[in-house]
């Protein structure tokens, strides 16, 4: 018997019972299904965390008062440093060679408002010339923020489309005026639509210059400041010219600890790594129990085939077929109904990972090695788990067998 004849008896076994079929494969589906989905999900993530941290360039990184915490013990270590200021980051552009851009943010969350209009929620950001390169900004109409409007604590800002729109219709927003908060504000631009980074918009925002920000909003506290290097070769050599210059203005001595933090997207990663990989461990586990329920399933349900069938074998094994023949039919078999309830999950898994993705702020991308890893599975468990049902059938005498009613 060859391969396509025995896979066409144990889909032909499929059809004949459907409902034992089901129940038999549900284990497989579910196990399949749960692989592909978290495998989906993961990857998604991976290239959304990739892309938005790769987004204002890989050779960026960060200076702030407290650096990377990832801990409440690390949070109480830091958290009377002194704070970063506006004068920290002229100091770090006029004197960190290898840096190409120097930019003060800082953050908050007011209400704009246009006439009878208001707009809850609206985050404000302050920032210094150059924002737009770090926070990946295209212009769509009007002009970016200015040095002269940083230096000259200018009432202007730069609105985000969800904005714009909320607030001035099919109006041209460029050149009005509107309330962030307490102050009064002009228009100068507004910028091309990002969307939605898990479930929140990119769009709802405001940017003022940093020192109005301060002014207005900030009289104490600290900011943030991003430095882009020249290139990727330069990083590490910017980093430390940026260490060495806050040290200087701070008066650290030799071998003291910095007061100051500097993080890079690759911190970031790594702590994403960590998490993801912990929660991808745990869900795989779970979804190898749901395929081991499965195999031992399908080992059964082989056994009670075996069974039933044990005169055909002996009918088989009287016309000539040899040892290896029933095993190799039996095998077939088992690996054709695995893979079954494989191609199942992985359907499944698919269209669960996409309408998740429709439906909720989890990014999901489906890739062509996590439907191959599904159908491997599938097959190993149909091999593993059939292999001893088959040498059962395999070893049945065929006196007996033919005995057998």
């Amino acid at each position: 018997m060859n391969l396509r004849e025995s896979a066409g008896i144990a889909l032909t076994a499929l059809r004949a019972n459907k409902l034992r079929s089901f129940l038999t494969l549900l284990g497989t589906i579910i196990g399949v299904m749960s692989v592909i989905a978290v495998l989906s999900f993961v990857e998604g993530l991976n290239r959304f965390v990739s892309d938005k941290l790769l987004a204002s360039g890989s050779n960026v990184f960060w200076v702030d008062k407290f650096g990377f915490i990832t801990s409440q013990e690390e949070f109480e270590q830091v958290r009377d440093r002194p704070d970063i200021t506006v004068e920290d980051a002229d100091a770090l552009r006029g004197r960190v060679s290898h840096a190409r851009l120097v930019v003060a943010m800082a953050s908050g969350t007011v209400t704009a408002r246009y006439r009878n209009k208001d707009l809850k929620a609206v985050q404000l950001r302050g920032r210094s010339p150059g924002y737009e390169v770090i926070d990946d900004l295209t212009l769509a109409a009007g002009r970016q923020l200015g040095e002269v409007d940083d230096q000259r604590r200018r009432l202007v800002c730069v609105v985000g489309p969800e904005v714009a729109e909320e607030l001035f219709g099919n109006l041209d927003p460029v050149g009005r005026h509107i309330r962030l908060g307490a102050d009064t504000y002009e228009v100068v631009g507004v910028t091309e639509a990002k969307g939605k980074m898990l479930g929140q918009s990119q769009d709802r925002f405001a940017a003022v210059p940093i020192r109005t920000f301060i002014k207005t909003r900030m009289e104490r506290g600290s900011v943030d400041i991003a430095i882009k290097s020249n290139d990727q070769a330069s990083m590490p050599v910017a980093q430390q010219e940026a260490r060495n210059v806050l040290r200087g203005r701070r008066h650290l001595r030799p071998g003291s600890p910095d007061n100051f933090g500097i993080t890079t997207s690759e911190n970031v990663m790594q702590l994403y790594n960590t998490l993801t990989g912990g929660i991808f461990v745990v869900t795989i586990g779970v979804a190898a129990i749901s395929l081991l329920v499965g195999g031992i399933v399908i080992m059964n349900i082989m056994l009670v085939s075996v069974t039933e069938r044990t005169r055909e074998i002996g009918i088989r094994k009287a016309a000539g077929a040899r040892r290896r023949d029933i095993l190799s039919q039996f095998l077939v078999e088992s690996t054709t109904l695995s893979l079954s309830g494989g191609i199942l999950g992985i359907v499944a898994g698919v269209g669960l990972a996409l309408f998740a993705a429709a439906v909720s702020p989890l990014p999901a991308a489906v890739s062509l090695p996590s439907i191959v890893a599904g159908i491997l599975m599938s097959a190993l468990i149909g091999i593993f788990f059939g292999s001893y049902p088959a040498w059962r059938a395999a070893q049945l005498d065929p006196i007996e067998a033919l005995r057998y009613e």
